[in-house]
């Protein structure tokens, strides 16, 4: 990977020493580049007695699960795996990260054994050695407005990375074509008034929200007023203490 290819997490930490990434999108990118520069994934496990050591092995960025090899302890695997989440860390190109994994389950991946995890809500970056408390921050889908045509609706923005790209959630009796370009977009801002953006529809496809029940997901770009998309983009990837 070049330095050009690097996450956007990384660059982030210029202005901040912590950073907390809730985007699914930089999350996925992120472990993709772990994955590309083959950085060891641990896991302090039963109170700190056993340690799992793995490296990445497969990131499903769309349906949003990945793939660590097991370690080469058996007793650690069977530990972590009888775990609803564990917290990995990982050190990657100068920055630490720590991450909460869940519904760890064992399988194979192409011929070698694995584990396979739910992707993290959120990713936790800093640039110190100490070892960060971490719980699980709060979903923060939010609830938007969306005149289309004739057709009104509302969806939930689920996601939006640094460079303005997202997801956005809605009924699966509508169909957006890729391509489609969504005007004066209103959404739910939980600080402010109603953030006015276009979406430009990237992909759409049928998925499932966290609850289980069948939706409708596209993938956007956000187009819109430069303060704008800062306050929606910092309700995703949240500066924790700014640099002086």
């Amino acid at each position: 990977m070049s330095t050009a290819d690097r996450p956007a997490t990384i660059d982030a930490l210029a202005t901040t020493s912590r950073l907390l990434v809730r985007s699914g999108i930089e999350i996925g990118r992120t472990l993709q580049a772990m994955l590309e520069d083959g950085d060891p994934v641990t896991a302090d496990i039963q109170q700190g007695e056993r340690l799992f050591l793995s490296r990445l092995l497969h990131v499903e960025a769309v349906e949003e699960w990945f793939v660590v090899a097991c370690s080469a302890t058996k007793e650690a695997n069977l530990a972590l795996l009888s775990l609803p989440s564990a917290t990995l860390a990982c050190n990657h190109r100068g920055v630490h990260y720590n991450f909460i994994a869940t519904a760890p389950r064992e399988i194979e991946h192409h011929g070698l054994a694995a584990i396979r995890f739910a992707f993290p809500l959120a990713l936790f970056a800093h640039q110190r050695r100490a070892q960060p408390r971490m719980q699980p921050p709060a979903r923060i889908p939010l609830r938007c407005e969306i005149a289309w045509g004739p057709l009104s609706f509302d969806a939930q923005v689920v996601d939006v990375s640094l460079d303005g790209i997202g997801t956005i959630i809605y009924d699966t009796d509508i169909r957006l074509p890729t391509g489609s370009r969504l005007e004066r977009v209103q959404i739910v801002h939980p600080e402010r008034s109603p953030v006015i953006v276009d979406l430009e529809v990237r992909y759409s496809c049928a998925a499932v929200d966290r609850d289980g029940t069948p939706a409708m997901r596209s993938g956007c770009r956000f187009l819109g007023a430069p303060e704008d998309l800062h306050d929606l983009i910092r309700l995703f990837i949240t500066e924790l203490d700014a640099k002086p």
